[in-house]
């Protein structure tokens, strides 16, 4: 007991010290802990099965900008896709089904994607999990028919204050500048929440696409598959034993890719891409703050040496009333590694704090969904890694105490 009081006198003693100590610590661990959280988590919702897509049948260009379009509502398609082709492609044995989509309207800030209505009931965002228009589950109303009727994702209805009933006239392209369509096509639906950039979208059906305001150059395209235009299809893969896909992708992605007119992506072998691309960033913000915590280190034991060279006379005067070299020599390691402690729950705090605010932000831009209360890897082993840094950082100055003589730092000062 009396060696926890010496301790927390001598915190106080020192409080400027050691709050910037703590400060310092709090500051590397809490982007250490940030970094690797928002790598982690979007790394996972980047991989999440290609989000229910096995593959996407995209127009030529770039395959990750289709991606990130057809899933992830973000950029642009690079083109169109006769629909004759979209009906050749489906014929190939392997491929069980598609949903063809266009893109490339919005409605104030949200993706307006026309859809084949199966996406809204046959589609498995998930494996296993389909959409939902349960009031148990957080939707409203149904999926669209055929017509002016849209349902809105979970996310784009929150923000936009969608209710049942209410219409709204998409705007052609995916800024607020393009000329608008005048529909008011009324939302029938209210998708309950999947945690997928599928929330923040507006869908209506293909059909609807084609015979908007301003459309009437494509308008037969509603009525005419032989001119019908899409930008793209998800296309779901037949699966062998052990729910692996069928080995013919390969052959059927080549065949593709070799027409002029398409091309086959499949979305786990693009998205690494992006993290090979943007891996750089990470691993530069991971290094600094495993420098900002070494240098919080290196910061922690001067602190310690300087208030020992204030203690000499105390450290002196404790062993002459008993004190053995081992206990001072604990003394100050214990001082040491409560400071290092004190600085890891700051930073833990600090860093799902900074988790949070950029999920929000994260989570406006682009849908991706993070939790400040995902535990990564730097969780995990934050505090065995904190209690070596306190026992490291007070070594030398506990040396230092152990070998502080009695007779010469009792000796009266004046």
């Amino acid at each position: 007991m009396m060696m926890w009081r010496i301790i927390l006198k001598s915190l106080r003693q020192h409080w400027l010290s050691t709050g910037l100590a703590i400060l310092s610590i709090a500051l590397g661990v809490g982007l250490l802990i940030s970094v690797v959280s928002l790598r982690e988590q979007a790394h996972n919702n980047f991989t999440q099965v290609g989000l229910g897509v096995d593959a996407v049948l995209g127009p030529k260009g770039s395959p990750l900008q289709i991606v990130l379009n057809a899933i992830y509502n973000l950029e642009e398609m690079p083109g169109k896709i006769p629909w004759p082709y979209y009906q050749q492609v489906l014929k190939n044995p392997i491929v069980v089904e598609g949903i063809p989509f266009c893109s490339g309207h919005s409605y104030a800030g949200f993706r307006v994607n026309a859809i084949d209505r199966r996406f809204l009931t046959d589609f498995e965002f998930l494996p296993g999990q389909k959409f939902s228009f349960n009031p148990a589950d957080g939707g409203q109303g149904r999926a669209f028919n055929e017509g002016e009727e849209a349902v809105a994702g979970a996310a784009a209805a929150r923000e936009l204050g969608v209710k049942l009933g209410e219409t709204f006239n998409p705007v052609c392209g995916v800024t607020d500048n393009g000329p608008v369509h005048h529909n008011n096509i009324r939302f029938v639906g209210i998708m309950a929440p999947t945690g997928t950039p599928y929330d923040r979208a507006i869908y209506i059906p293909l059909t609807t696409f084609y015979q908007l305001e301003g459309h009437e150059a494509v308008a037969k395209m509603a009525v005419d598959e032989q001119y019908r235009e899409i930008s793209g299809a998800f296309l779901k893969i037949k699966r062998i034993s052990g729910g692996a896909i069928h080995p013919g992708i390969m052959d059927l992605k080549y065949e593709i890719n070799q027409a002029p007119t398409a091309q086959f992506v499949v979305p786990n072998e693009v998205l690494p891409k992006l993290f090979t691309m943007i891996g750089w960033v990470d691993n530069t913000l991971l290094a600094i703050s495993i420098m900002v915590i070494v240098l919080a280190g290196l910061f922690l034991l001067v602190a310690l040496a300087s208030a020992l060279r204030e203690r000499r006379r105390d450290i002196a005067l404790m062993r002459a009333l008993g004190a053995t070299r081992t206990t001072i020599f604990g003394l100050v390691v214990s001082e040491s590694v409560i400071i290092a402690v004190l600085g890891g729950v700051c930073g833990l705090v600090l860093g799902h704090a900074i988790v949070a605010a950029a999920a929000d932000a994260v989570r406006v831009e682009t849908g991706l969904r993070f939790s400040e209360f995902y535990v990564s890897q730097a969780d995990w082993v934050l505090f065995p890694a904190i209690i070596v840094l306190g026992l490291l950082s007070g070594l030398i100055p506990a040396v230092q105490a152990y070998r502080t003589g009695v007779l010469k730092n009792l000796t009266p000062i004046s």
